[in-house]
């Protein structure tokens, strides 16, 4: 004989839906589950990435990741940056990406 079946055969046998409580005996402020149709998502008609952005945006994000690549002082996870690297930080958040229709 297996473990398994040592095992099993002290656990006495369970009379099927003694352990399930009737409908009359559950509680009637429980919250139900319910199923939510919800509608299909809209897909945006444009996406805003680089290939699309200003050309603005474009040279102010080129100069600040061409000085984080370079300099040693600045660590951008951190947000710590020397003074160049500050200015070209605020410079590439100030410009928007997108032009305004």
């Amino acid at each position: 004989m297996s473990l398994l079946s040592d095992l099993l055969d002290h656990i006495p046998p369970t009379i099927a839906g003694a352990d399930k409580p009737t409908m009359s005996n559950r509680a009637p402020n429980r919250p139900r589950l319910v199923l939510v149709e919800r509608p299909a998502p809209t897909l945006a008609k444009t996406y805003t990435n680089a290939a699309n952005a200003t050309p603005e945006w474009r040279h102010a994000r080129d100069q600040y990741i061409s000085h984080l690549m370079a300099c040693r002082a600045c660590c951008a996870p951190t947000d710590r940056y020397c003074l160049a690297g500050a200015d070209l930080r605020a410079t590439y958040d100030r410009i928007p990406m997108e032009s305004s229709p």
